[in-house]
């Protein structure tokens, strides 16, 4: 596997796959000679970086500014 520095939606995918330990599911570990817990390991060096942190921040402030959304437009069309 190639040691490169992910973009901030790719690291925080990692993040979210790292948090529910869900990281072999998507990377094949025999295409990379890689053992689950290398993987495991690659990963939480990824969510532990500051700038994947950041981008986790952001995923989750956007899903909730959705949630939000689709509640008021909900109400809104409950009460209208």
């Amino acid at each position: 596997m190639q040691r490169t520095t992910p973009d901030p939606r790719a690291a925080a995918l990692v993040s979210l796959l790292h948090a529910h330990k869900s990281e072999h599911r998507i990377v094949d570990l025999k295409e990379y000679s890689l053992s689950r817990m290398e993987l495991q390991a690659t990963a939480k060096e990824v969510s532990e970086s500051d700038w994947a942190f950041e981008a986790v921040c952001q995923a989750v402030e956007a899903m909730m500014a959705g949630v939000a959304a689709s509640i008021t437009a909900a109400t809104s069309a409950t009460v209208a």
